[in-house]
């Protein structure tokens, strides 16, 4: 019998079997200044993403509320929250640092009033739960076979594959004020997880939802909106609406591409699983501590990074195309040939942790500053060869 993995340990820290490649659950005790703050900031963002999902956040919502003196009535009705919610990770990520005692940021260091945020948002989902209450007013489960819900069972990869990379991108907004934001590659996601377009209403409300606000702020018609993005200068808020119309714009191409490939059937892809059957990999490196990264999220990645351990050569492959790439046993096919390439890290326990844990922009000048040769890159691995990280 499988047995499931706990999330939290008796301490009550949230529990990291992969510590060597996140690290522990950050402490809030002794902040030094304004740089150390925000850097635990991001870093337990980082590693609540990581480790936490949707419903592990709401018990974490119901405890700030607790220690906030909300009523118990309004805390038991986080339980009918809806699955399509927006922010219940974002926002549930906010209420555990403030929980584990991080300090209040708007006060101290001048930045966001975070709990102005948390506070609009749990009255947002104690309002969604109501209606939902009201709409199933009976959970009692019902006597009987219980049958498959098709329309569920999609729904939940939706907000798994799609939704919370989402509140991810969201989050790296959060922590990053300026204009040089990236966006959520979508079309590769829906693509790799065959998202039928019926399902793809909740990713749409979302991007309309936050469009919204950014645009009230934008636009100041509506007070709250302009207090709660105040943080954000005009140039970076018109940044954020662009990404979120451009991520619109792909749901509709995507619609269209779904729409015009229906007729004639066209022979379905070989799942990632039985693309990765025959790979062959490192899983882990005690020298370097590393574990590799799942390899069926290669399948249809936009960028992928391999190190051979044996000769300490790295590998970046970018892929050519937006359906990402291919695996032919442990070759991988269509990456673009000028843009990848393979080089030797002369300390890489310096650098790989670079590579793990930094964005790709980070990632991409860190590379620049290497006066290792260039060569280009094959595409083949092998056994001594680590999947580092997937884009």
């Amino acid at each position: 019998m499988k047995t499931k993995t706990k999330k939290f340990l008796k301490t009550g820290l949230v529990a990291a079997p992969d510590y060597k490649l996140t690290g522990e659950e950050v402490s809030w005790k002794n902040v030094k200044d304004k740089d150390d703050y925000l850097e635990r900031f991001n870093r337990s963002l980082r590693f609540l993403h990581y480790y936490l999902d949707r419903d592990d956040f709401i018990p974490i919502i119901g405890e700030y509320m607790k220690n906030h003196k909300r009523s118990k009535s309004k805390i038991d009705m986080l339980k009918h929250i809806p699955k399509t919610s927006y922010g219940i990770s974002t926002i549930g990520k906010l209420c555990r640092m403030f929980n584990m005692g991080m300090g209040d940021p708007y006060e101290k260091y001048e930045s966001r009033d975070f709990r102005q945020e948390i506070d609009k948002s749990i009255n947002q989902f104690i309002t969604e739960a109501h209606i939902n209450k009201i709409a199933n007013p009976d959970n009692k489960p019902k006597i009987g076979k219980k049958k498959v819900n098709v329309h569920a069972i999609m729904q939940e990869r939706v907000r798994k594959s799609v939704l919370i990379e989402l509140e991810q991108m969201l989050d790296d907004w959060i922590t990053n004020q300026k204009c040089n934001i990236n966006k959520f590659n979508l079309v590769t996601v829906l693509r790799a997880e065959n998202i039928p377009v019926a399902n793809l209403g909740p990713v749409k409300s979302w991007l309309e939802y936050y469009r919204s606000e950014y645009s009230g702020a934008l636009e100041k018609v509506c007070p709250q909106l302009v207090e709660g993005y105040s943080y954000l200068s005009k140039p970076a808020l018109r940044k954020r609406i662009a990404l979120l119309d451009d991520l619109l714009n792909d749901i509709t191409l995507y619609k269209a591409g779904k729409a015009s490939s229906r007729k004639p059937r066209v022979k379905k892809p070989k799942s990632a699983d039985k693309q990765i059957q025959r790979l062959n990999y490192l899983n882990e490196s005690k020298e370097f501590g590393i574990q590799s990264a799942d390899p069926t999220r290669v399948i249809g990645a936009n960028m992928v990074y391999f190190f051979n351990t044996k000769y300490r050569r790295l590998t970046v492959l970018k892929a050519r195309t937006r359906d990402g790439f291919i695996c032919a046993g442990s070759t991988f096919k269509d990456f673009d040939e000028e843009n990848s390439f393979t080089l030797t890290l002369r300390k890489p326990k310096d650098f790989l942790p670079i590579i793990v844990a930094k964005t790709e922009k980070q990632i991409t000048k860190a590379l620049d500053n290497l006066t290792t040769k260039r060569v280009t890159a094959k595409g083949r691995i092998n056994k001594d060869t680590l999947i580092l990280r997937t884009l």
